[in-house]
């Protein structure tokens, strides 16, 4: 049998929109198979029909171990054989790592759950991936990364024969990604099937196989990873060539806008941490995942307490004791969480741009809809927010358009600061472009940008300065005309003495 799974002639259609259009894809027992495309090209609603979240139109076939496949829901796909790590993950933060691990499929002693041999297993596993928490630790006491982790040991714990892992790195470190990979090549070896979706070029290039393209709901094809380059991929995902993948602009840098003196978290999760950003400017934050980074800009933004201090904004000091003290300064915050803290996911794409500046769409005191509908539809064009309309439920849109919408959200309050914590995490490379060139006419309007990211090559592509961060400290900074990621992973790696 040449072929694990077999998807043909997919096809899937919600309320004003094409998802899917007679779209395939076939994986082979034991290889790595990359699914590439632009946010919204339709991957992650291929991979849910797979799993029993939607169902497709019909017509179409869907053969699993050459037999035909349907199933109703996500469990019937697992005690199949098919498992998902999803990419906006929803671990169950009250209970036990074992007990996340188990959920839905507990093991029985004389008809009752065997708490003992669950542990036991939970921990093997645990051991097995290098990850160094209890069984017994609650999730809600866990890191986003170690509770990514936990996703892929429950994955790996029901022996599947296919794995779908939707962006499984984007919250984790590179040490982990290592292990991850590790896991992956010795699942492979065991002959199961991997799904890889990312859109991080390096890593499709490193671990997988064979790449699958869709573009716009459609198929594109289908190559081997040795017979192709970034280029040519890229071309393949978004239709055209995409060259200057960091389009920075010049533009002149000018007073210091804003500056957080000695910052200190009550929880000390950040020590003594200054910094300040110019007009014109895209200071970027780097390092490790657990750095400190996003504590920080929370701990500025009011959204944490400080026990230590001070913060100037054009030159003046400024007491925060909530975001609404420094919204009202002039600064946004656009979270690394959209689902949690960015969005109303019930709500339509208009609301949520219309929602930090209500008061600049009232007229005499009341809330103009219709002031708000033209400020929401000049925002969906320049951001290139893929949408029906303004009406559509922001819930339903690729994470990539989601994130475009808390940006505009942000933008129509206009901020002279904009902080952007992992902006671009979980878009696709043209979506990205996008968001640089934005920050680029951002600074060039006279604002400043400070941007945390994880991706090294992304912070020296469009960033003036880099400030580094390590264990809740500042560690270093690096100018743009020394930057190198040994510099800044040194910087990343060892508080500088």
């Amino acid at each position: 049998m040449e072929y694990v799974l077999e998807m043909k002639n997919i096809s899937k259609t919600f309320p004003g929109v094409v998802a899917l259009d007679h779209v395939q894809l076939q994986v082979k027992p034991g290889e790595v198979h990359a699914l590439m495309g632009e946010n919204g090209a339709g991957k992650s609603t291929l991979m849910k029909i797979l799993m029993g979240i939607y169902t497709r139109d019909p017509g179409g076939e869907i053969l699993f171990d050459g037999k035909p496949y349907h199933a109703a829901n996500p469990k019937e796909a697992m005690d199949t054989g098919i498992a998902m790590i999803h990419q906006e993950l929803n671990p169950i933060l009250d209970m036990t790592v074992y007990e996340n691990i188990f959920v839905g499929r507990e093991l029985r002693k004389n008809g009752l759950v065997d708490k003992k041999a669950e542990i036991e297993a939970a921990q093997k596993l645990i051991e097995e991936c290098g990850l160094h928490v209890s069984p017994r630790e609650t999730l809600r006491n866990l890191t986003v990364a170690q509770c990514q982790l936990i996703e892929i040991i429950k994955a790996i714990s029901i022996n599947a024969k296919v794995i779908i892992m939707d962006e499984p790195t984007a919250a984790i470190t590179e040490r982990e990604v290592e292990l991850l990979f590790g896991h992956i090549r010795r699942l492979t070896e065991k002959g199961v099937a991997i799904i890889y979706i990312s859109h991080r070029m390096a890593e499709i290039f490193s671990i997988c196989d064979r790449v699958s393209v869709y573009r716009d709901g459609q198929y594109i094809g289908t190559d081997t990873t040795a017979n192709l380059d970034e280029t040519q991929l890229i071309k393949m995902m978004v239709g055209r060539e995409i060259t200057d993948v960091y389009p920075k602009l010049e533009v002149d840098v000018g007073e210091v806008i804003f500056e957080a003196k000695n910052i200190v978290r009550a929880d000390q999760k950040v020590k003594n941490v200054s910094l300040a950003v110019r007009r014109g400017e895209i200071l970027g934050i780097g390092g490790l995942v657990g750095a400190g980074r996003s504590e920080l800009v929370e701990g500025i933004f009011g959204m944490q307490p400080l026990s230590g201090g001070e913060i100037y904004i054009k030159g003046r000091k400024v007491k925060v004791s909530s975001p609404r003290d420094i919204i009202k300064e002039g600064v946004a915050l656009i979270t690394e969480d959209r689902k949690v803290t960015g969005l109303n996911l019930s709500g339509s794409v208009n609301d949520n741009i219309a929602m930090v500046a209500i008061k600049k769409l009232l007229t005499h005191g009341l809330y103009n809809r219709a002031k708000a509908l033209s400020a929401s539809q000049e925002y969906i064009e320049k951001l290139h927010i893929k949408t029906p309309s303004g009406n559509q439920i922001v819930g339903n849109l690729s994470g990539g358009n989601q994130q475009k919408v808390v940006i505009a959200k942000w933008l129509l309050n206009e901020p002279d600061v904009i902080i952007l914590d992992e902006p671009t995490r979980g878009i696709d490379v043209a979506a990205k472009r996008d968001i640089y060139l934005l920050l680029g006419d951002l600074v060039r309007q006279g604002k400043a940008v400070i941007m945390i990211s994880s991706e090294i090559p992304e912070l020296m592509g469009i960033c003036d300065r880099i400030a580094v961060m390590c264990e809740g400290n500042y560690s270093g900074e690096v100018k743009r005309e020394e930057f190198s990621q040994e510099r800044i992973m040194t910087l990343a790696s060892a508080i500088k003495v």
